[in-house]
């Protein structure tokens, strides 16, 4: 399997790598809590539908003699934006690649034979734990991306004091303290020039309380026309109602963890997209009719009807309008009993705010 750079990251740590025919997975570098915060999250559905879906982790080696083998052998391994090939897939989910646990341990023929169960694989010093994600820009064409970085405290209460004074004056000194949400990277596609805009993390950091609206009207620049980007900022809109009223009811602490606000940028692409949706919930509105119409109910028809549901459920969109993840978790952990995050319960009103303010002075509707 071979790892590519990925090339649309516009915010968080250097490193990260995609793979799969279409680049679908995004393959990052972890820290444990992150690890642990993906593993836990089966077990608060509400939020983790806001959040990539999670395939597993991945053991990348750096050693130089398994990429000189690699390289020998012509394998597939993670390459460098030169091509060359910079770490070999060591293990996935801990164990070395190609074992796979049998279904059925237990050997009938022979039963006081132990079960063949690989040995997990133990790190060593050239190894990274990765994580393996859903590339959540698949399926657009040409991405709109935004890190909004969420909450008014960035740093863990156990980091060092230096990490806490360091980070507390970011806060302080940007729009993290007072609005809880800050832009550490954006880009905007302009169809004329075909090209995308870059937006650093040191422009985010500029932004003040009276011009960040300034900053999100400059991530809305793309050249779609008012209506379809009424549309987009409508959209957020009702994702940020959604997810303002998941946050409150979780109990977590979020340090440095982000909401990834995606849109198409062209024309055609984004025009494809929504006639697509659209196609869709005919779909879905025609079938809702013909059951209602049903007068017989016999098991013929429910078995029709099961079929029917599994074959709608393959027609997925293609192509993407919108979406919103929350993503970053390596400073994240879940607190029972100690009640929402409220500085990042403030970064999602702030931006919802900030947004519904843009669709009355800036995409009003039409009269």
């Amino acid at each position: 399997m071979k790892l590519n750079p990925l090339h649309n990251q516009v915010g968080g740590h250097d490193g990260v790598l995609s793979m799969g025919e279409d680049n679908e997975i995004i393959v990052k570098p972890s820290l444990p809590q992150e690890l642990a915060f993906y593993e836990e999250s089966v077990l608060h559905p509400e939020l983790a539908a806001w959040m990539p879906a999670y395939y597993g982790s991945l053991t990348l080696t750096r050693d130089p003699a398994a990429i000189a083998a690699m390289t020998a052998t012509n394998e597939d391994g993670a390459v460098n934006s030169e091509g060359a090939v910079a770490a070999a897939i060591k293990a996935f989910n801990g164990y070395p690649v190609g074992d796979f646990l049998p279904l059925n341990t237990f050997d009938q023929a022979n039963p006081d034979k132990d079960p063949e169960v690989p040995l997990p694989v133990e790190k060593g010093e050239f190894d990274d734990e990765c994580i393996c994600l859903e590339n959540v820009s698949h399926g657009f064409t040409k991405a709109c991306v935004l890190d909004l970085k969420l909450g008014t405290q960035l740093f863990d209460d156990n980091a060092s004091e230096e990490k806490k004074a360091r980070l507390g004056a970011v806060s302080d000194n940007t729009t993290s303290g007072k609005l809880g949400i800050r832009l550490t990277g954006f880009h905007v596609y302009d169809g004329e020039k075909e090209e995308f805009v870059k937006y650093s993390k040191q422009h985010g950091k500029s932004l003040t309380e009276a011009t960040i609206l300034e900053g999100f009207r400059s991530f809305f620049a793309a050249k779609l026309g008012p209506q379809r980007m009424r549309l987009v900022v409508e959209r957020f809109v009702n994702d940020l109602t959604d997810f303002l009223a998941t946050i409150q009811e979780e109990e977590l602490r979020m340090r440095s963890s982000s909401l990834l606000m995606m849109y198409e940028g062209d024309v055609e692409a984004f025009d494809k997209g929504v006639l697509e949706e659209q196609g869709n919930i005919a779909k879905v509105v025609e079938r809702a009719q013909a059951h209602l119409e049903r007068q017989d109910d016999d098991d013929e028809e429910d078995e029709d009807e099961d079929e029917d549901d599994e074959d709608f459920e393959d027609e997925e969109v293609k192509q993407k309008v919108t979406d919103m993840r929350l993503i970053d978790f390596a400073h994240s952990t879940w607190t029972p009993g100690m009640g929402p995050d409220e500085g990042v319960v403030l970064g999602v009103k702030s931006t919802l705010s900030l947004f519904e303010q843009l669709l009355v002075t800036d995409y009003p509707e039409d009269e």
